[in-house]
């Protein structure tokens, strides 16, 4: 008797090992199934995009304004959508630009990646951003390059830095007519924090 148990037992046992397996493997299979499925689906969206988009290397853009403003952008590459809605929006992959104000000097700009607007010529830069303007380093994550308005914002980690001092602020607004910067802090009862070669000044 207790070997017919016995056998009843392993056989019970040999089943629930064969349907385990046979359960663990369907479903694996199909979890590839789905694996390869989505991946297709991706590839074909990849492509869907690729198509919405011209991609462009090395592309320049210059333009002027009426007080003899004159700005200069390149690009190592630049992606143009073909759709109507987007079509003066360009964006732009490691970029470098400058801007000539008249009796005020040059401010040069680079950045991992901008967007740019091919009709007012208004620029977004972000990704490690660094521009030179009068002796002076300014590294930040963004800057708005704002044409339309006549001022520039500067934000986000602001570090400014020259021979003499370091500065930190939440803001930088630069006038685009006349060159002039404003430094502004995000909470009014905070203060602009600078070190020069000599002191602290907070």
């Amino acid at each position: 008797m207790k070997l017919k148990y016995f056998l009843q037992l392993l056989i019970l046992i040999i089943i629930t090992v064969i349907l385990i397996i046979f359960y663990f493997s369907f479903l694996s299979e199909k979890n590839d199934k789905n694996k390869i499925v989505i991946n297709k689906i991706e590839e074909i969206n990849n492509l869907s995009n690729q198509q919405d988009l011209n991609i462009l290397t090395n592309i320049e853009y210059n333009s002027s304004d009426e007080n003899g403003n004159n700005y200069y952008l390149n690009a190592e590459k630049a992606m143009i959508s073909q759709n109507i809605e987007d079509k003066n929006n360009v964006k732009l992959e490691n970029v470098t630009s400058f801007i000539s104000i008249k009796n005020k000097g040059i401010i040069y700009i680079y950045a991992k990646n901008a967007n740019y607007n091919k009709e007012n010529h208004n620029t977004l830069f972000y990704n490690e951003v660094k521009i030179e303007y009068l002796d002076n380093l300014i590294n930040s994550d963004r800057l708005d390059l704002n044409f339309t308005d006549g001022i520039s914002k500067i934000y986000n980690n602001v570090i400014v830095a020259s021979s003499n001092f370091k500065l930190n602020t939440d803001k930088i607004l630069i006038d685009m007519v006349t060159g002039d910067i404003k430094l502004e802090m995000l909470k009014k009862s905070d203060k602009v924090k600078l070190i020069t070669n000599y002191e602290f000044i907070n």
